[in-house]
């Protein structure tokens, strides 16, 4: 049984006597012009069923000979067991930690590259006795009150949460300035 097939002529292909049904009852069609990319390109190569089954076949041989030089083998249902954390990167347990040394302290984050605040306080009385004697107590928050006067101290970090009540001396805070034991 023969098909009929249709392809797109172009103008060169049809001269000026030549008729659609003299085109039509043609057996062979000039389709080169559909392989190609561009006018004047290359003509490429149709791919068909076949040739697309021989290459799949080439890449299965390919997969065979590595397997043969390199030696795999089938997985084992040990292979599809999930895989602990461990498996996966050198990691130890806080257990096997501790372990090695009694004093471990898991931290985390990044660690301290200063341990130094700088924490704003408010004067609120002016020692007649010296600059050392007056008062301050722990800024709010915002803006300065109309008169308020405010100077930053900068403390050791650990003595932050000390210094949030109360009122203290100016000799006070820059002795908060080294880690309290």
């Amino acid at each position: 049984m023969e098909y009929l097939g249709f392809a797109v002529i172009t103008s060169s292909m049809i001269s000026g006597d030549t008729t659609i049904s003299d085109l039509l009852n043609e057996k062979e069609l000039d389709v080169t012009s559909l392989k190609q990319d561009a006018p004047g390109a290359t003509v490429r190569e149709h791919v068909d069923c076949d040739e697309a089954f021989d290459a799949r076949a080439d890449e299965l041989a390919q997969i065979q000979n590595f397997i043969k030089v390199h030696g795999a083998t089938r997985p084992t249902e040990e292979d599809f067991k999930p895989k602990s954390q461990k498996w996966s990167r050198n990691v130890k347990t806080k257990a096997e930690k501790l372990a090695e040394n009694p004093n471990y302290v898991e931290r985390r984050g990044r660690p301290r590259s200063s341990y130094t605040k700088a924490v704003t306080f408010v004067l609120v009385a002016i020692s007649p006795e010296g600059e050392g004697k007056d008062q301050f107590k722990r800024a709010g928050r915002g803006r300065a009150k109309k008169g308020e006067k405010r100077l930053a101290f900068t403390l050791h970090h650990t003595n932050v949460a000390k210094v949030s009540d109360g009122t203290f001396t100016r000799d006070e805070l820059v002795s908060l300035i080294k880690k309290a034991s």
